[in-house]
């Protein structure tokens, strides 16, 4: 310590040791500078330096690197005395040190190698199109030099004819590879692939493309007919994903083919029938259509027939002339299809509509005109159908609960949207949306831990987008964490059933989710508790053994807020 305290301030980066209780021993000029902590006497790291993992690295002995502000941050653990030392680096000199580590150089060979390998193109750009690196094929094959090509944006060398199309602009656009023919500037063609890297929470990261020259390839005239079937494919697409709708978040299969159906359908007037379970997203999907449609202009009206009184719902969908029973409008009321006239009614769980009304809703879906209540003037209209129910009209009909001939009006276009259950791969881009619109809709900004991403895939959604979408908001509302962890989580959703079964009619190990049963039941007694021996009065056993539990299910006590 002595020696840190003499050569301390003639360091040209920030020094601070603290004790396993954060208590600070030691900030030289630099970082006092930098934590504006010149003229303040807070003794502890929590109080300057607002989630800290210096305990964490002094507790586990290794070290970890963080960030704060635009400044790195070196934590290592002190071998004696259990103390710790955080250096603060700004990031130009953290990333100079880490440029001349063996390491690095080492993979920046091997990556130089692996790129001029082959002699083909490769390029890589970061998420906003921008070359970052280039292979030594350049100049050959674009006529371009390698620093000439590095730092430009590819959708400005598509516009100025370097190469048309860009495969870098496709796919930072449609965030998926493709296939596809190129020319560059000299005339040459190329047949390129480009795959889209992402970040761990789904967001575009850089975009790598691999162009290999056919020009004087004997065949190629074979090689463009077969690429040629596939780019018009993706232009179809493109016609298609250029009209995406903002509300559809999705990244399964499953949702891109009811996407791709929907877009299909949607410029047509034929009545779709929209079928899934409670809180899929069947309205969302109706708003999409309506949306993509040359109706889009138009009004988009919905009607919830399971949430009228069936008293009221044939006046509300047809309404009715002046003075035709007591206690309505003295005016009357021109009703729902007509509100919807040149645009698109929605028949939101039409498996509830009264039975007396159906005959007269299949006299609108075949002519598009009814008799309003009290009226003997027939009113015409223009009008696109559809209609949405998570009951099985089928069995319905041979219940005798639902009119046959109204059924297979209804079911022209069948869509069928999945449970978030049989298609897991969106729930990540959906937390994220969510998280995004609660946090500007509230003014809280809020970061959600990659273990809660886990967790809510693998957690069966009974109430489906619904359900997880009100999880979000009460999450974002109520926690008063900036980051949100998986200790934050309501304790029904460990103890859900859906939770505790997961994996029921799969190869389940019993041991592995009796022991992770109980990894979450001592993690929420220890949040509740202020020190170790109330948490283990709380679960009816000994202090010993929660530590004992502890570090074999490495619960990461530094984290959770109670005294030990």
């Amino acid at each position: 310590m002595f020696d840190l305290y003499a050569i301390g301030n003639n360091i040209p980066f920030g020094v601070l040791v603290a004790d396993i209780k954060g208590e600070i021993h030691y900030q030289n000029q630099s970082c006092q500078h930098i934590l504006n902590t010149e003229h303040t006497d807070k003794k502890f790291i929590q109080e300057i330096l607002p989630g800290s993992i210096i305990i964490k690295v002094i507790k586990e002995g290794q070290f970890e690197i963080s960030t704060y502000n635009e400044t790195a941050l070196l934590n290592l653990p002190i071998i004696t005395g259990n103390l710790g030392m955080i250096l603060f680096f700004p990031n130009d000199i953290y990333h100079e040190l880490l440029s001349k580590s063996p390491k690095v150089i080492d993979l920046k060979q091997e990556l130089e190698a692996i790129m001029n390998l082959n002699g083909e193109l490769v390029t890589i750009t970061d998420a906003n199109g921008i070359v970052l690196r280039v292979s030594n094929a350049c100049e050959q094959i674009l006529g371009v030099k390698e620093y000439d090509f590095i730092g430009r944006s590819a959708p400005d060398m598509e516009k100025s004819g370097v190469i048309k199309p860009s495969s870098t602009k496709y796919v930072i656009e449609n965030k998926r590879k493709i296939t596809m023919n190129q020319v560059t500037k000299s005339g040459r063609r190329l047949i390129v692939h480009a795959h889209p890297i992402f970040k761990d929470d789904g967001t575009l990261h850089k975009v790598i493309n691999i162009s290999k020259d056919v020009t004087e390839i004997e065949n190629l005239q074979k090689k463009l007919e077969e690429t040629k079937s596939v780019l018009d494919y993706y232009h179809q697409e493109l016609s298609i994903l250029k009209k995406k709708d903002q509300e559809m978040i999705y990244k399964s299969k499953a949702m891109e083919r009811v996407y791709e159906l929907a877009c299909r359908v949607a410029d047509v007037d034929a009545t779709i029938f929209i079928h899934g379970e409670t809180g899929v997203g069947k309205e969302v999907l109706a708003r999409t259509i309506h949306n993509l449609s040359n109706r889009k202009n138009a009004p988009f009206v919905k009607i919830n027939c399971g949430a009228i009184p069936d008293s009221i719902i044939e006046s509300e969908l047809f309404g009715y002339a002046k003075g035709t029973f007591t206690g309505a409008n003295k005016d009357g009321k021109k009703g729902l299809a007509l509100a919807a006239h040149e645009g698109t009614l929605f028949l939101d769980e039409i498996g509830e509509l009264p039975f007396s009304v159906q005959a007269k809703l299949l006299q609108l879906l075949q002519e598009k005109r009814f008799t309003p209540l009290g009226e003997t003037k027939v009113v015409e209209v223009d009008v696109r159908f559809i209609a949405a129910t998570n009951r099985n009209l089928e069995e319905m009909v041979r219940e005798g609960k639902f009119r046959e001939d109204l059924y297979y009006r209804l079911y022209v276009v069948p869509i069928t949207i999945p449970p978030l259950s049989k298609r897991k791969e969106d729930i990540p881009f959906l937390v994220s949306h969510f998280l995004e619109i609660y946090s500007q809709k509230y003014k809280q900004y809020k970061t959600i831990d990659k273990e809660i991403i886990e967790f809510f895939t693998d957690y069966e959604w009974k109430g489906n987008v619904r359900e997880l979408q009100n999880t979000m908001e009460r999450l974002v509302l109520t926690i008063p964490a900036q980051h949100i962890e998986l200790r934050h989580l309501p304790k029904r959703l460990f103890l859900s059933p859906s939770r505790q079964i997961r994996g029921m009619g799969k190869n389940i190990n019993l041991k592995q989710e009796v022991e992770q049963f109980e990894k979450q039941l001592i993690i929420h007694a220890l949040e509740t508790s202020s020190t170790m021996r109330e948490a283990s009065k709380k679960l009816g056993v000994d202090a010993s053994t929660i530590s004992r539990k502890v570090r074999r299910y490495k619960i990461n006590v530094a984290k959770l807020q109670f005294l030990v």
